[in-house]
């Protein structure tokens, strides 16, 4: 009869499938018996008790490889020679890799399908690093920035024996600054109600097939502002739609971190915090940044606020709001924790946990804004409990903590999830973020969001040349042609080659003359 009520109560707090929840402990129950009777590190990262931890960085110097066929194979030798525990499949040279590994000693391997067979083998691993995944050394249980240098010399174990498949490369975008597959559209399969609930009920089976985090609708362009999406538990980018729609994509550029939600709160908050803020991963020098985080979001972005530490480097969050988040922990939560199946995020929202208790041991920095959005609508017939939007407790949501460090309140009389679509909800959100402005002067800007030239341009062309005629080519125009005043030594040097003062020495300048060239009258491009 317990277990049956702690299952009413986990189903009732965060909407999920009760279906879901049982298959979630039948297969942990499977990953338990497998372990004991034949351990692998493959099966135990898949237990949630298990001590994963997230690996991340860039292949680098890459040189003669097949484009269309490189990963890197992470390998142990704790249970089994030579046992390959995750693998990372990636497009491109300078391209970033991600693994989720539980505790241990591992030698990443890149490896190319250099003799095109369809298959990686022991003689086509092009480079590698060895690592040591420890507590004591890794306690956020996060390694970003772990690069591979190719030019880096990495001796092979004689023992090593490797064959796999090379998975057949999918229809997905290429882009100049983020890893292949980051630029979607909310309608994709990746951001479905199945991946939302894969993330929540087995995490390492999710990050399996999205192990990055990060996704963008759109190539990068550094004059827009970005705005950062963090969605709850068992959800996705998808729940932000209504919000997108009706944001100014001329000015702003919308992120994602579509994580895997039943991950512990703490590792996730240091994942979002080396991505988004550390400035090592997403370089966004003075351009401010805005962070919209929905339910549980709440709690991943203002941990991860926490890991700033004013370098000079770090991002320069410029506002957060958090919407219907338990911003004073759920007491269901501890409840759930007595069940058969323990998702790590539910322990850290119980407001006597570890994590709530630290939520707050560093100020927000002095030049945020934060706005906090609380919602009061309960539609369910049966009513359990306190106030709530059905989910969360209104006294969580506007604990006394998170009043006092905000700027703003506003409350909306809708439910936990129909916020988000809510129009005066949506006019408030909107209107915060359009507050951000980009730091740049306002006729640079004119020029900025005219956008570029859509020609169809040869293979004489450099790539980032290329985007900057499509995407800038207006703002280009005006600054040769003295329209608008360069603002840094780089448009200074670039208005010189334009005018054969100064030779061209950058991609962008040797294109944009030969563009010039080519297209003397671009009035009707």
């Amino acid at each position: 009869m317990v277990r049956q009520n702690l299952l009413v109560i986990v189903v009732f707090l965060f909407g999920m499938s009760g279906c879901s929840y049982l298959g979630s402990t039948f297969k942990q129950a499977g990953f338990s018996a497998l372990q004991k009777q034949s351990p692998t590190q493959r099966v135990y990262k898949h237990m949630l008790e298990a001590d994963n931890f997230f690996v991340f960085g860039k292949i680098e110097n890459g040189k003669g490889l097949n484009e269309e066929a490189m990963a890197v194979v992470a390998v142990s030798d704790l249970y089994q020679r030579s046992e390959v525990v995750d693998i990372s499949h990636f497009s491109r040279n300078n391209s970033f890799y991600g693994l989720n590994l539980p505790a241990g000693n591992y030698q990443l391997l890149v490896v190319s399908d250099l003799n095109h067979d369809g298959y990686y083998d022991e003689t086509e691993v092009v480079g590698g690093r060895s690592v040591a995944l420890e507590l004591a050394t890794i306690p956020t249980k996060v390694l970003g920035d772990f690069s591979i240098d190719l030019d880096t010399p990495f001796t092979l174990s004689s023992a090593f024996v490797f064959h796999q498949e090379v998975r057949k490369s999918e229809a997905l975008a290429e882009s100049l600054f983020f890893p292949k597959g980051s630029i979607r559209s909310l309608d994709d399969e990746i951001f479905s109600k199945r991946m939302a609930t894969l993330g929540m009920y087995e995490p390492a089976a999710f990050l399996e097939e999205a192990p990055m985090m990060f996704y963008a609708l759109e190539e990068d362009l550094g004059y827009k502002v970005p705005v950062v999406f963090i969605h709850g538990i068992d959800g996705s980018a998808r729940d932000f739609a209504d919000i997108v729609a009706q944001l100014d994509r001329s000015r702003y550029r919308p992120w994602f971190f579509f994580y895997p939600s039943g991950n512990d709160l703490s590792q996730l908050s240091a994942m979002f915090y080396d991505i988004f803020l550390s400035g090592k991963t997403m370089t966004l020098g003075n351009m401010p940044m805005v962070i919209v985080a929905h339910s549980m979001g709440g709690l991943v972005a203002r941990d991860a606020l926490n890991r700033l530490s004013g370098k000079e480097r770090e991002t320069k969050v410029a506002r957060l709001i958090t919407i219907a988040s338990p911003l004073g922990g759920h007491p269901a939560a501890a409840m759930a924790a007595q069940g058969p199946v323990v998702i790590p995020s539910w322990g850290d929202v119980d407001p006597n946990s570890k994590f709530m208790h630290r939520l707050r041991r560093q100020k927000l920095p002095a030049d945020l804004e934060y706005h906090l959005i609380y919602a009061f609508g309960n539609e369910k017939t049966v009513k359990l409990g306190e106030n709530s939007d059905g989910v969360v407790p209104l006294s969580s949501q506007l604990c006394s903590e998170a009043q006092n460090e905000s700027t703003t309140q506003f409350g909306f009389n809708d439910t936990h999830t129909g916020i988000l679509s809510n129009h005066e909800a949506l006019r408030r959100i909107l209107a915060i973020i359009e507050t951000v402005k980009a730091p740049f002067p306002d006729d640079h800007m004119q020029e900025l969001v005219k956008g570029g030239y859509k020609v169809a341009l040869g293979d004489e062309y450099s790539p980032l040349g290329k985007y900057c005629i499509e995407n800038v080519g207006h703002w280009l125009d005006a600054l040769a042609a003295g329209r608008i005043a360069p603002i840094d030594p780089m448009h200074t040097h670039f208005v010189r080659a334009c005018r054969g003062e100064e030779s061209p020495d950058t991609p962008v300048e040797k294109s944009w003359i030969r563009f010039v060239k080519e297209y003397p009258q671009r009035d009707s491009l």
